[in-house]
């Protein structure tokens, strides 16, 4: 119905645990995207369209988008499309009187999408992001702050329209600060990990019409007294591409059994944060106590040299000095057969060529391998593990430091 005008992983998931039903109200067509999620192609009610709003005229979009995922006994909506002028063609109709719309103007849903947030979860980073601290690289941020703020600004994001053109019910948008290389953290303290294993869940992507920005590097990492091992980065980047990442996960099983902070953190990379204007959908923490570990890539580091299982002079260290032959670490979980690994080197953006570095066998948790770096200024190495781009790491070689 047309409103007025100023009326505005490879996921192998438990399916029947989550959506024990899934019955679609009608003859819609249905399918599992993400853990926790299915998808509601042309979602119909009885042989209508599903309209666009609750009631006549009223309680449009999310409103109606929740009500129809609960009538199929699912928790909510996660996000939604809006087909708009169906009503001659497809006539839509409201789910709460049931008043049918057959003119030009009514408009319907070409698909919502339902969650049933996992069992396994126990802490919401949106739910607890103004109790965070948030900072750029040297000052402290406001909770929540302001769109036009060129420090860099985090919010909270109700019913807005992502890159892939689906309307969210929910998103924690965090900006950069305005400049090359500008960032925003925010971290996350006195979470407690349980001993089976914890993975961060989210998905990653810009708000629609972020056409300027040149992409931005996600990035997860942990502050735990008690952890003493190689200080790991894995920092993902992602591009203003019209698609979402649907299935970011980062295992945390190396802080099992510790209390510690987790930071969120956004960086505009090289060259511009213009309309950087990055998103976190359903930031979490999944126990994994009763879920399948996927084999995955933690991260990695680069050091100096390896002494025994020591990295050292990791990422530099204190002198910021890397020259020479530099050693690269990168560590696994939940490795069950043979996955191949490789890098793709770039030096100032410009590729240096790939290096493969073989397979990550059953059970094993780490690979070293020994780079020549005498090129001095910013490297990346890009890693792809079983075919799959999974982060970058980012250092600088320098003979003096910094």
């Amino acid at each position: 119905m047309k409103r007025v005008k100023s009326i505005y992983r490879p996921l192998v998931l438990l399916c029947f645990f989550l959506f024990p039903c899934c019955p679609a109200y009608g003859d819609s067509t249905s399918a599992q995207i993400g853990s926790g999620l299915i998808r509601y192609s042309e979602p119909m009610n009885q042989q209508y369209r599903l309209d666009w709003c609750l009631d006549w005229t009223v309680q449009c979009g999310e409103p109606a988008a929740t009500a129809w995922c609960k009538q199929n006994n699912l928790s909510r909506s996660n996000s939604w499309k809006q087909a708009a002028n169906i009503g001659k063609t497809t006539p839509t109709k409201t789910l709460k009187s049931g008043k049918i719309c057959d003119k030009d103007f009514c408009d319907g849903f070409s698909e919502i999408v339902c969650e049933n947030p996992e069992p396994g979860i126990f802490y919401d980073f949106i739910q607890k992001a103004p109790s965070a601290k948030w900072t750029n690289a040297w000052q402290i941020l406001p909770y929540p702050g302001s769109g036009s703020d060129d420090k860099g600004f985090v919010r909270v994001l109700n019913s807005v329209k992502l890159e892939n053109q689906r309307t969210y019910r929910e998103v924690l948008e965090t900006h950069p600060h305005w400049q090359p290389r500008g960032r925003i953290v925010g971290r996350y303290s006195n979470i407690n990990l349980p001993a089976h294993g914890t993975e961060f869940r989210a998905e990653l992507g810009f708000i629609d019409g972020a056409g300027v920005s040149d992409g931005v590097y996600f990035e997860i990492w942990a502050e735990f007294p008690q952890y003493n091992g190689i200080p790991l980065r894995r920092e993902y980047h992602k591009k203003m591409n019209g698609y979402l990442i649907s299935d970011f996960s980062q295992d945390l099983s190396l802080f099992s059994n510790m209390t510690g902070t987790i930071a969120l953190s956004i960086d505009a990379g090289e060259k511009s944060s213009a309309q950087d204007w990055a998103v976190w959908v359903r930031p979490r923490l999944v126990s994994m106590k009763n879920e399948y570990a996927f084999a995955s890539f933690i991260g990695g580091a680069i050091g100096s040299k390896r002494s025994g299982n020591t990295l050292i002079n990791p990422w530099g260290g204190k002198s910021g000095y890397l020259y020479g032959d530099v050693v690269l670490y990168l560590a696994f979980a939940h490795v069950t057969s043979n996955h191949p690994i490789r890098i793709d080197s770039y030096y100032k953006e410009q590729f240096m060529g790939t290096t493969n570095l073989g397979s990550v066998h059953s059970g094993q948790k780490e690979k070293w391998f020994t780079l020549r770096r005498t090129q001095e200024g910013p490297w990346r190495e890009t890693v792809v593990f079983n075919g799959t781009y999974v982060g970058d790491l980012r250092y600088t070689i320098s003979k003096i430091g910094e």
